[in-house]
């Protein structure tokens, strides 16, 4: 039996609000047509009368809000210390590598990845998580070799990149 408690689940649902949010704002309003402009092309995106450094700031502004929610969400369940966030460091990374920079749907894609292949290799061994990263880390060298912009490729301008 599979026990999850419920400020995981909580957490996950308010993890798909934000991404529910993100991606309204990303798809269907001005400042997100901006950001997508001024990503593909700064230069153009000026000539048009957006300012790319008013677009930074709000777009920083933006990943920095969303990461203080997940801080908030990881210190419900996780001890909150000065080290909190180096045990995540490396699977966050590992997770963009493999989805694809840049593209949300690949992030998932890579998260789910991971985060399922991660949990089979510890089930195999509990007592040895390290050996679970371990075999991450070669999944994700050898996945590299084959796929290196990860699981979903973009398509449009910004492939060209």
């Amino acid at each position: 039996m599979i026990g999850i408690s419920s400020i995981r689940v909580a957490i996950f649902v308010l993890a798909l609000i934000f991404l529910s949010l993100f991606l309204f704002i990303v798809k269907r309003t001005r400042l997100g047509l901006e950001v997508r402009a001024v990503t593909q092309n700064p230069g153009m995106a000026a000539s048009m009368g957006i300012n790319p450094d008013r677009i930074a700031m709000l777009t920083f502004g933006l990943g920095s809000g969303i990461a203080g929610i997940a801080g908030i969400a990881i210190g419900l369940f996780a001890q909150v210390t000065s080290e909190l966030g180096q045990g995540y460091i490396v699977q966050s990374f590992m997770t963009v590598v493999v989805g694809g920079v840049g593209n949300i749907w690949g992030t998932l894609a890579g998260a789910t990845l991971i985060g399922g292949l991660s949990k089979v290799i510890e089930s195999l061994n509990p007592a040895n998580t390290l050996a679970a990263q371990t075999f991450m880390i070669l999944f994700i060298i050898i996945f590299i070799q084959f796929r290196p912009r990860g699981i979903i490729l973009q398509r449009g301008r910004a492939a060209e990149a």
